[in-house]
């Protein structure tokens, strides 16, 4: 029989059965193909980093971890002022959600157990060490 039919031979003369193609098996590999080439995928959100000072959103194109160095160009606080700000709904850095977003990460970390104010005790420790080496330095260099 031929194509028409539900039997065939095969090149050697063997009788086998004929699979339409229409009706034809679908394997488990290109079923997953197929969904993820038609599955919509949304983009992972870009984190937000968030100055601890003011509450300014970083928001150049370059991915913060890979800027070397960074200050805030409202307050010029250094990028370890920086933190990420999860759930961050405002996009905007007008004055008035700086100030939100501002008090929602400093909320963040008090209740993941941080302190908000981390690192400018480390900057005053350095800044009075600074002073008093120098004030040191000018007595020794003045005595005689």
């Amino acid at each position: 029989m031929g194509y028409g039919g539900l039997k065939t031979t095969s090149f050697l003369g063997n009788r086998t059965a004929f699979k339409s193609a229409v009706r034809g098996s679908v394997s488990r590999q290109s079923r997953v193909s197929v969904n993820a080439i038609f599955t919509k995928t949304k983009a992972p959100a870009k984190a937000a980093y968030v100055c601890l000072d003011c509450g300014y959103l970083y928001d150049e194109s370059t991915p913060f971890e890979q800027v070397k160095s960074y200050s805030c160009p409202v307050c010029g606080a250094p990028k370890r002022r920086f933190k990420e700000l999860k759930n961050n709904s405002l996009r905007n850095n007008d004055p008035k959600s700086m100030v939100a977003r501002k008090e929602k990460l400093r909320d963040q970390i008090v209740a993941e157990g941080g302190n908000p104010d981390e690192g400018q005790n480390e900057f005053l420790i350095a800044t009075g060490a600074a002073i008093v080496a120098t004030l040191g330095l000018l007595a020794y260099l003045t005595q005689q």
